[in-house]
């Protein structure tokens, strides 16, 4: 299609560009995208869109974002609520600048690592900060910060001391969970660790931001997604990341972050008969008792409450063998971060795993399984 000088086309799916054009601050002939990308036409332009699009007046990245980048900042903190746009600007500031490190926090919809894990690359030249190759990253293992805080600021922490010390600007593109006075903690903790230069906010400034520099920049044009729209999104992130997967053995002296193998075994026919169900395992350790079920057990709080007052212990945790089919898993070599994988079964002491990655010498459990695309909580010990 023939567009006029002037226009933005907002496209999703695959596009080529023939003419003078602008897209998200690179100049692109061609690309493909999950998100809708806005391509402001400088010249008369011919472009091609296998996908979805709409036509608007005007430039749609707004003047705020042009003189951000043209400040001088090192590192530069994305504050904003969901949909504002984030991501958006990450990318537009590393196409202007000539490319820059963005430091991706969002677990819910992680671009350059995948969702439930956080991850660092290189941008330049591109539409999303997806298409940057993840130098590192941390397996948080959920995709919502929410009562998992410390073990989030852990994989700040950790990926922000590898970073600080490569040259280039630095962009820390955040979640959008900003409501609250938990949310408020959760982005003050992660400022006390990176101490940005400068705080890009979607957001009139925050009252609990005064102590910090602020730039206030507008949201432009987003196209705003509904929770079903996220979900998809997700399901595209998963399937990407898994593609070319095959099966894989792993010794459970792998896994590094549950107690499901940890504990001295006892006996579980008396197990059996107080859940009325069939038991593979029972494990007991100082402080804990898993009880492995061959299916998922729905039992009453006075129940638990009655096995640790017997076992004298803190926690107890009822599992259904089939809970864990599915059970989203992160793979590391040494301290470098290779990506997910999905628990297809346990055999022993194996793990069957579906995954990309050959060669790991640690597996990480993570608190959700997928099913059809789709997520499930697991409460893992």
């Amino acid at each position: 299609m023939r567009v006029s000088r002037g226009k933005t086309v907002l496209a999703r799916g695959e596009v080529k560009i023939e003419g003078e054009a602008e897209v998200l601050g690179a100049e692109l002939g061609r690309f493909i995208s999950d998100k809708y990308v806005p391509i402001y036409c400088k010249g008369d332009c011919e472009i091609e869109v296998k996908g979805e699009y709409s036509i608007v007046d005007g430039r749609t990245i707004p003047e705020s974002w042009e003189k951000l980048a043209e400040k001088d900042w090192d590192t530069l903190f994305l504050y904003g609520g969901t949909d504002s746009g984030k991501s958006t600007l990450a990318t537009y500031l590393a196409n202007r600048t000539g490319g820059c490190y963005v430091l991706d926090l969002d677990i819910g919809q992680s671009d350059i690592a995948h969702p439930g894990a956080m991850g660092y690359g290189f941008v330049e030249n591109c539409v999303s900060i997806s298409q940057a190759v993840m130098v590192n990253g941390f397996f948080a293992g959920v995709i919502s910060p929410t009562g998992r805080e410390v073990k989030c600021l852990r994989g700040v922490a950790r990926l922000w001391r590898e970073l600080e010390k490569r040259k280039g600007r630095k962009i820390i593109d955040t979640t959008g969970w900003i409501k609250g006075a938990k949310a408020r903690e959760y982005k003050l903790a992660k400022l006390e660790i990176v101490q940005p230069d400068l705080i890009a906010s979607f957001q009139p400034k925050p009252e609990f931001l005064k102590d910090w520099k602020i730039f206030e920049v507008e949201k432009g044009h987003v196209v705003e997604r509904s929770r079903e729209e996220r979900s998809r999104m997700r399901a595209i992130r998963y399937a990407r990341e898994l593609e070319g997967a095959e099966e894989v053995k792993a010794d459970v002296s792998k896994v590094t972050n549950t107690n499901l193998f940890s504990g001295k075994e006892i006996p579980k026919e008396f197990m059996e008969d107080v859940l009325e169900c069939k038991v593979l395992s029972v494990r007991k350790g100082d402080d804990f008792l898993i009880i492995l079920a061959e299916k998922h057990v729905d039992v009453e709080v006075s129940m638990i409450k009655a096995l640790k007052e017997l076992y004298e212990v803190e926690d107890v945790y009822i599992l259904g063998y089939e809970d864990l089919k599915g059970l989203v898993v992160g793979l590391y070599s040494g301290n470098r971060y290779l990506g997910m994988g999905l628990l297809k079964d346990i055999q022993n002491e194996w793990l069957i795993l579906e995954t990309r990655h050959r060669y790991f010498d640690r597996v990480e459990f993570g608190e959700f399984r997928l099913f059809q695309g789709k997520e499930y909580i697991v409460r893992i010990p």
